[in-house]
């Protein structure tokens, strides 16, 4: 947890390095923030430690609101927003605004209620008690059913809306990143499920409860690492290559042009297009098209300097000089960052 702390500080003091400020911060912060609560439910609900159940209710707090509601849902939900935004700018060429994210807010906070207050005010026997000769907390079997059929339908919306991105440019390597997390996520919703399902009486073993505890404790903060690991490091060690070959990538996958399409406010900083600079790799675009309209203008139009393809256009031979002018404006955008 320390590492992944120092971690995530370090991203947030280095959020406007492209790579970084790609992975779209604010929702990264929201997403830390739950693995926090997440893990200190489980500690809670697993494990009677001193001064955590000194109040009523205690087990709801910690087993419903913290582990459950704050945690695992709220994990699912900042995944499958994040993947979200990625698509509607890349594959539906829309701008994420103010009122999307607020719209994904408003739905988290509509569900947590809809969850989270009726588990409140109902009898303990039937969502979560505490069990003073355990020292823990035990789930009603109405609860389970529940909780898990959520927490499953939420790792199917997560799989299915990483299938929808894959395609989405290699530059911010959110299918690859998102495979290992539903990979890790899976074999634990795997174990949970399980335990709570089919031995019931797991949690009288507290093996089992360490066993669970770690897993579900791999799988969030593995999950900040994955996502954040490879552009801090890089930001650390090779900084301007690893840039460099960020913005390489995304125009290699024709990419640049949609980075126009960036929030109402530009100045707001909630955006993931904004993230590149797009006024930046605009002007580049710019040069770039200029530079190779006076390329192509000073090419022989002749037959017998050009070649056709399949189709009957007529393309030309001599490429070294538009290289050059795409690498003079990849230099330029990644001047202005």
């Amino acid at each position: 947890m320390a590492i992944n702390t120092l971690l995530f500080a370090y991203a947030v003091w280095k959020h406007k390095y492209p790579p970084i400020k790609a992975k779209n911060m604010p929702l990264v912060a929201v997403l830390y923030v739950s693995m926090l609560i997440w893990f200190i439910g489980t500690i809670g609900t697993n494990y009677n430690l001193p001064g955590m159940f000194d109040f009523e209710n205690s087990c709801i707090v910690f087993a419903s609101w913290f582990r459950v509601l704050l945690g695992v849902f709220l994990f699912i939900h900042i995944h499958i927003f994040r993947l979200y935004t990625y698509l509607r700018i890349f594959e539906q060429l829309k701008r994420m605004t103010v009122r999307v994210y607020a719209i994904g807010a408003l739905i988290y906070l509509v569900f947590a209620l809809g969850y989270g207050i009726p588990v409140t005010i109902l009898r303990n026997s039937l969502t979560v008690r505490f069990v003073p000769s355990l020292g823990i907390c035990v789930y009603g079997l109405a609860f389970i059913e529940i909780s898990f059929s959520i927490i499953w339908a939420g790792w199917l919306a997560i799989l299915v809306v990483t299938v929808l991105a894959r395609n989405i440019n290699t530059s911010f390597n959110e299918y690859k990143e998102m495979v290992l997390i539903i990979t890790l996520s899976s074999i634990t919703l795997l174990y949970e499920t399980i335990a709570h399902n089919i031995v019931h009486e797991y949690i009288l073993y507290r093996w089992l409860r360490t066993l669970s505890t770690f897993m579900e404790y791999l799988t969030n903060q593995t999950s900040l690492f994955i996502l954040l690991g490879v552009p801090v490091y890089n930001c650390i060690f090779n900084h301007e290559a690893y840039k460099k070959r960020f913005f390489e990538k995304m125009r290699a996958d024709g990419m640049v042009a949609r980075y126009n399409l960036t929030l109402e406010n530009r100045t707001a900083d909630t955006n993931v297009e904004s993230t590149v600079a797009p006024s930046a790799l605009e002007r580049a675009d710019a040069s770039e098209d200029n530079n190779q309209k006076s390329t192509q203008s000073g090419i022989d139009t002749s037959s017998s300097s050009r070649r056709r393809n399949p189709d009957g256009l007529s393309l030309p031979t001599t490429t070294t000089l538009s290289s050059s002018s795409s690498s003079s404006s990849l230099s330029t955008a990644e001047a202005n960052i």
